[in-house]
């Protein structure tokens, strides 16, 4: 989604108080005012500001937990089928010398229980890492974290959450979860200025951490190291204090309540118009959800309606994605799960359940099926 007015406006003002006197931002100015920020994230996040550092993006923090895991021949590093296809590449560029192994989601699944089931059984005895979604991207679901990583500990495994969506979507707790890595970006749901995102490390990991980037900030100490990595435009992490205060009045937990209250009658809503059903129990998603489409290869009793024909693919999400841009002004992620079409649908604070009315009579207009 877009950046909320407040933090475009912040992020904007800040950009435009460097160039009065970049020198005097850049050598006196800027240190307190990140060192603010991380403290104000800290305390969204329930954690230490000596843990947590800003990054650009969530592919940043992943790419730097990874390779801190120092893959060596005879390691496995583990993930869900699930998981974003960047981290899937991550992954394969960080272990040339190790394997990569996955647990296989299947579908229809009845709720967590599944999930840990299948890492249970599927989780490698010599797995080094572990990398588990808070909130998965393609197929939205909110994933048991906090089971998973007591799995992990108990078997003497890293973990690293990638929680790109997570913050502004779930709550977070980073004391009380004990992940060692823990990725967040700002700018999704949290609606901060793009390039902002959250790295943090627990405490007993953090001596491993390296920046991607070698600069004059390395060498003195884990937030030294990610702020002065090589000049850069600092404005967007700034920018991430307003919409934490922009969240703060408006109540997290009221955000979150109607976010997800909101989704589950909009999928309730489409899957009720198109006779179909979601990907997932409602109660594993947050503010997020796919509902199924209503042609040729939709389920019927769990079955395809009709056999005969092929299984959908990627091109055919895209061509309903495109018709539903270009045709009805209504941009919406349509995924291809199992062979089946389904859309991805969000809500967020300005959505109302109109907007997700457009999306039934549009789809209910589309001749492909």
């Amino acid at each position: 989604g877009g950046v909320c007015r407040p933090a475009f406006a912040e992020a904007a003002a800040w950009r435009e108080h460097c160039e009065r006197q970049p020198l005097v931002f850049l050598d006196r100015q800027l240190f307190p005012q990140m060192v603010r920020v991380m403290r104000e994230l800290a305390s969204f996040m329930h954690a230490r500001p000596q843990d947590i550092v800003m990054v650009p993006n969530a592919t940043t923090g992943l790419n730097v937990a990874i390779q801190s895991a120092r893959l060596q021949p005879g390691d496995a590093l583990y993930m869900l089928n699930i998981g974003y296809g960047s981290v899937k590449k991550m992954a394969v560029a960080a272990s040339s010398q190790a394997e990569v192994v996955y647990g296989d989601v299947t579908f229809p699944i009845s709720g967590p229980d599944d999930i840990l089931k299948l890492v249970e059984r599927t989780m490698p005895p010599h797995t080094k890492m572990a990398v588990f979604d808070a909130v998965t991207s393609n197929t939205a679901l909110v994933l048991p974290i906090q089971q998973l990583v007591q799995l992990c500990r108990s078997r003497g495994i890293l973990v690293l959450i990638d929680a790109a969506h997570a913050l502004g979507q779930l709550v977070i707790d980073l004391e009380s979860l004990d992940a060692d890595f823990y990725v967040t970006n700002c700018h999704k749901w949290l609606a901060g200025p793009r390039g902002s995102a959250v790295f943090w490390a627990h405490p007993r990991v953090k001596h491993t951490v390296r920046p991607l980037v070698v600069s004059h900030g390395s060498g003195h100490g884990f937030t030294s190291d990610f702020i002065w990595d090589g000049c850069r435009d600092y404005a967007p992490y700034l920018g991430v204090s307003a919409a934490l205060r922009m969240w703060r009045q408006l109540g997290p937990h009221r955000c979150r309540t109607y976010m997800h209250d909101l989704v589950c009658q909009a999928a309730t809503l489409l899957a009720s118009a198109w006779r179909t059903t979601t990907l997932a129990p409602l109660h594993m998603c947050a503010s997020m959800a796919l509902v199924e489409l209503p042609f040729k290869q939709a389920a019927a009793g769990g079955e395809l309606q009709n056999p005969e024909e092929p299984p959908a693919n990627s091109t055919d999400a895209k061509h309903v994605q495109e018709l539903l841009h270009h045709e009805f002004r209504i941009e919406c992620p349509v995924k291809c799960i199992q062979g089946r079409l389904y859309v991805r649908i969000s809500a967020c604070v300005y959505n109302t359940l109109h907007d997700y009315e457009k999306l039934r009579e549009a789809i209910l207009k589309i001749k492909i099926y």
